[in-house]
């Protein structure tokens, strides 16, 4: 009976498809796992996949088997396989082809590796993995308390409270202040974005005893024509009540 786990050439089939295993004469009963090792051998790594994925479907096809079982096949085959070629005598005229196909079975096992869902990896490898996996997320634990500790200084009590009915006056000081420039013609603040200012609007002040939203903040800071401005955005005359000057230090 021909090996439920891998489809083979048909005989005399002169246009297989390229991962169907055998020869001319299609594959000889018994020998079908030698076959699909063969493929392994010829094929570069980035076929692996597809060539997993071409029998497994041929598998669950014809057999309705599961990928588990099918998956322990090919992992147990490539193992032995492994095995077997160590055995061999050292000092034989094949040594060179036996490690180019220890070679080839070690990235074919890589590869099974990272698609084993059901742990058929040996349990010490399962475990050293698992504890790797482990400590990367303590690591990654320790390391996101830490950065929450330091986001926690710049964290306060209570925010400033905007009065009234004045957020846009407030706004219209924070972007006075950004557009200041020294004696020398040069900007007193430089900042690529106007992210800086809004973001800090919303973390240290409120308005009306409630948070300011981000989108809201953000609004202000977008500069834009006139006829473009979306509400929250135009400051009126009315709300600019005050004017940031350069003090004249000559008088």
């Amino acid at each position: 009976m021909a090996s439920p786990y891998f489809k083979a050439r048909r005989t005399f089939d002169f246009r297989p498809h390229p991962y169907e295993i055998g020869n001319i004469l299609g594959a000889k009963k018994g020998f079908e796992d030698n076959h699909f090792l063969a493929k392994v051998y010829d094929l570069d790594t980035g076929h692996y996949r597809p060539l997993y994925d071409f029998h497994l479907q041929h598998f669950q096809n014809t057999s309705k088997g599961s990928e588990a079982v099918y998956f322990r096949h090919i992992w147990q085959l490539a193992e032995g396989r492994i095995a077997y070629f160590k055995s061999r005598n050292p000092f034989s005229s094949d040594r060179e082809n036996h490690e180019y196909r220890i070679a080839k079975l070690h990235d074919f096992m890589e590869f099974l590796r990272t698609i084993d869902q059901w742990n058929v990896r040996p349990l010490e490898e399962i475990i050293v993995e698992q504890n790797t996996a482990l400590e990367k997320q303590q690591n990654e634990i320790l390391r996101l308390r830490e950065k929450i500790a330091e986001l926690e200084l710049y964290n306060v009590s209570q925010k400033i409270m905007v009065q009234d009915d004045h957020l846009s006056t407030f706004v219209d000081l924070l972007q006075q202040i950004g557009d200041l420039e020294l004696p020398n013609g040069r900007k007193l603040l430089r900042s690529d974005h106007q992210s800086p200012f809004y973001k800090m609007l919303c973390r240290y002040f409120s308005y009306n005893g409630k948070d300011i939203p981000i989108n809201t903040a953000r609004n202000y800071f977008i500069r834009k024509d006139a006829k473009d401005a979306k509400k929250g955005v135009a400051i009126p005359e009315e709300k600019k009540l005050f004017q940031i000057v350069m003090r004249n230090i000559d008088s």
